[in-house]
């Protein structure tokens, strides 16, 4: 299928999902959020696609939320509503996506598309990448999940004067913080990307599925109350017919053969 605002590709069991309006240094429209979605809904069923690959065309990777009065219903701009019908549903489905997803950042990564990187459970970026929340320059506030996530992965007092200032951030910075996982040299971002999402696509998916899950409600649990989501989630995976095929490779010195259940 064609979209207008996105490249997709399928290969070797992982699912590339490149954001594609290189000339606007891939800000995002309700239309980009529709066809994300679209795509990350069926790839959320699809047993052929393991691994998911969030990544951009062009010398930016996404510079935020495109700002067109044209796009509102009725002579006010109400921001509060595009949240609402297309942002919100793309930040949900992401967010209680079993799959994994990487995201390779290339370059900018500013308002909305920082806070789509903080999203994502992975993230590789170009040396040359850097990180804004750039909201308060324009008189907004950082949306998209960005006051809620970024404090819990870098602190109150950083994330607060981080949204405060709408300071850049280098890519280096942002591995330092704690706001990603791992800065490469620019030329080798497609390769480590790809090499990774790989790797992980051959691996027992159903235990990275119920990894997720533990990890996302310990955001609210108590100590009490996560240990029992552990129990009850370890109960699960070692049901599971990738326990056993682990197991067996262990024993045999053999490589498993993961199924994703």
């Amino acid at each position: 299928m064609e979209y207008q605002t996105i490249i997709v590709e399928e290969k070797n069991a992982v699912g590339y999902l490149s954001l594609n309006r290189p000339e606007q240094f891939n800000s995002f429209t309700p239309q980009m959020c529709l066809e994300i979605v679209e795509v990350l809904t069926q790839w959320k069923d699809d047993t052929e696609i393991r691994i998911i690959v969030i990544a951009a065309i062009g010398k930016a990777f996404c510079a935020g939320q495109t700002i067109n009065p044209d796009l509102f219903d009725g002579d006010a701009i109400d921001l509060g509503l595009v949240l609402e019908k297309y942002f919100n549903p793309l930040l949900a489905l992401i967010n209680t996506l079993p799959k994994v997803i990487i995201c390779a950042v290339n370059g900018v990564a500013a308002g909305a598309g920082a806070s789509l990187v903080l999203l994502c459970d992975i993230v590789i970026a170009a040396k040359s990448a850097s990180f804004s929340q750039i909201f308060s320059k324009i008189g907004l506030i950082p949306d998209c999940g960005a006051t809620w996530l970024l404090p819990r992965m870098i602190g109150f007092a950083k994330a607060k004067a981080l949204m405060l200032t709408a300071e850049k951030i280098s890519a280096d910075e942002a591995e330092r913080l704690g706001m990603i996982y791992k800065v490469v040299e620019d030329d080798q971002l497609q390769i480590e990307v790809v090499a990774l999402a790989e790797h992980l696509a051959i691996q027992a998916s159903l235990s990275f599925a119920l990894i997720k899950q533990a990890m996302r409600v310990s955001m609210q649990n108590d100590f009490t109350s996560q240990v029992k989501v552990e129990q009850d989630l370890q109960r699960q995976a070692g049901q599971s017919a990738d326990f056993l095929e682990g197991v067996r490779a262990f024993l045999m010195k053999d490589k498993p053969n993961f199924k994703g259940r």
